[in-house]
């Protein structure tokens, strides 16, 4: 497939013509604020509200859960707490949240888009209330602070719904058994990071996945390039790639893109199959019509190559 050009970026169009929403170079989004609001802005109006039952254990273990996704769309929320309460129960508690600050809402669309056409389930990340109430209850894991978000950050909620995509999938697969965000690479924070670890049970032993996110509105070929470049010097530094509070696993590199031609395109760019560790490109256009464990390929010295990961098809 070719890449559509214009004269600051390459689209890298999907089998059907067009480009994912969470991916898509347009896409814009803020905070938007609901009606009524309250925002419990200190630790002191937050435990109050617990103590007095106006939130109960369930909703603190869905602030936990968009505190630990940092930015998750509505449907990923579902999906994640769907073994606790129903789709409807989430979305009203959600809703409720965000009246004091709990959680922010944002409004994602695509510029042009005057009739809002396209219309995604929306981002969630945590609000002032719910960092600080998080804070007092898991002080030493690390969250968000709201006051880093801001208009400009709509590119970073873009990131992190689409790797929350795979994330998600990766939990209800069951294979997963440990993720971290930006996992410390080698006990040396001057290292690259990779954006996502995910510790993997494969039934023949476990890997650990280094997902990295390829996003169209950036210079994604020399972003995964500077990285790569590190980590092959790690790896064979190590002849491993250790990453903090995990196994020492068997790496395989997860490069995160949004459709076939753009994995395609980055193989050819970086040369994926010279490098001294495996490296695989998950596409997301393929995850929904094709399941997850057939959304993967593998490079080859000429091509990309196709492949079923058949330990990620036990999805509910």
């Amino acid at each position: 497939m070719e890449a559509q050009v214009s004269e600051q970026l390459q689209y890298f169009l999907s089998k059907e013509g067009d480009v994912p929403f969470w991916d898509h170079p347009s896409m814009y989004g803020y905070k938007k604020l609901p009606k009524n609001s309250f925002p419990f802005i200190n630790i002191e109006q937050a435990l109050k509200a617990y103590r007095q039952g106006i939130f109960d254990d369930l909703d603190i273990t869905i602030l936990k859960v968009v505190g630990d996704a940092i930015a998750a769309n509505e449907d990923q929320l579902r999906r994640y707490l769907s073994t606790k309460t129903s789709r409807s129960d989430v979305s009203m508690r959600l809703e409720r949240l965000r009246r004091n600050a709990m959680v922010d809402r944002w409004h994602c669309r695509l510029e042009n888009d005057e009739n809002e056409e396209f219309k995604p389930p929306a981002p969630f990340t945590l609000g002032i209330g719910g960092f600080k109430l998080l804070k007092h209850f898991y002080n030493d894991q690390p969250f968000v602070n709201p006051n880093t978000w801001d208009n400009q950050n709509a590119k970073s909620i873009q990131r992190y719904v689409a790797v929350n995509e795979l994330r998600c999938r990766l939990v209800k697969s069951k294979a997963i058994k440990g993720w971290t965000w930006n996992g410390v690479v080698a006990h040396n924070r001057r290292y690259k990071k990779p954006l996502g670890v995910a510790e993997i049970e494969t039934g023949k032993g476990r890997v650990n996945f280094m997902i990295e996110r390829a996003q169209m509105s950036q210079n994604f070929i020399g972003y995964l390039r500077d990285k790569l470049h590190q980590w092959k010097q790690v790896f064979e530094a190590n002849e491993s790639f250790p990453i903090a509070l995990f196994p020492n696993n068997v790496p395989i590199f997860v490069i995160s893109c949004s459709t076939i031609s753009m994995a395609e395109f980055i193989h050819k760019q970086l040369m994926l199959d010279t490098y001294p560790f495996t490296v695989w490109l998950a596409v997301d256009e393929l995850m929904d019509t094709e399941g997850t464990g057939k959304s993967f390929f593998a490079p080859d010295s000429e091509a990309i190559r196709r492949i079923h990961v058949s330990f990620l098809d036990n999805i509910e």
